[in-house]
Order: structure tokens, then sequence, then C-alpha cells
């Protein structure tokens, strides 16, 4: 499994009941993502891959997208 595949899976496990998330997906628009949601996403992430992430890092993500970019730079 790619780490696109890995990170919607895992951001799909945290927002449980939410429309179909794709890289295009806007957290906010989209996926109605709040600060906490965005906190869990994070939480699950780091324990996925086994790193640590620090919040401000993600403070300019705006979609799935950015968030593989992010997790490129880092894993």
């Amino acid at each position: 499994m790619n780490l696109e595949d890995r990170i919607i899976l895992i951001i799909q496990s945290v927002l449980d009941k939410r429309p179909e998330i794709n890289l295009d997906s806007h957290l906010i628009e989209d996926l109605m993502v709040d600060s906490l949601d965005k906190l869990m996403i994070l939480s699950a992430l780091e324990d996925e891959f086994a790193i640590t992430i620090a919040e401000d890092d993600f403070a300019d993500v705006l979609t799935i997208k950015d968030i593989v970019g992010k997790l490129q730079e880092i894993v």
C-alpha cells in the first residue's frame, strides 16, 4: 500500500462518518475538520508512522495532498 492510500485510510478511520476522502479533499471545506479532528489526525499519523509531528508544521495544511507532501518530507 502506498503512502497516499495509508494516509487516506488513517484519516477515514479518524473522521468516521464523513464524505468520501481523496487527495484533493479540503480538510475544512469538504471534510468539516475542526481543531480537535486535526489533532486526532496528527496523533493517528504519528502512531502509524512512529514519528513526532509538530503541530506548527501542519498549520498551513489545507488538503489531503498537503498532508502527503508534509509526511514525505518527514518519513
